[in-house]
């Protein structure tokens, strides 16, 4: 199987960012309604599902945006 590098290069920068807020402290802004969230949450999964480009990033992202969603229900 041959490993695409810039595929490897694109998960890298996105997970930085990502990455980027914990480890500076950076702020958080209110910037989602809740259905927008969640909206964005089922868009993050649908890219994660495959194996293209920024698929495990966006599953890192999708892993952390739902441990601060509410729950449904």
């Amino acid at each position: 199987m041959t490993v695409n590098p810039a595929m490897g290069d694109m998960n890298d920068r996105l997970l930085s960012l990502v990455d980027g807020v914990v480890d500076l402290d950076e702020e958080r802004l209110p910037l989602l309604t809740l259905r927008e969230a969640r909206a964005a949450v089922e868009l993050l999964r649908l890219l994660a599902s495959g194996s293209g480009e920024g698929s495990h990033a966006a599953r890192h992202l999708e892993r952390s945006l739902v441990r601060r969603l509410p729950s449904e229900g």
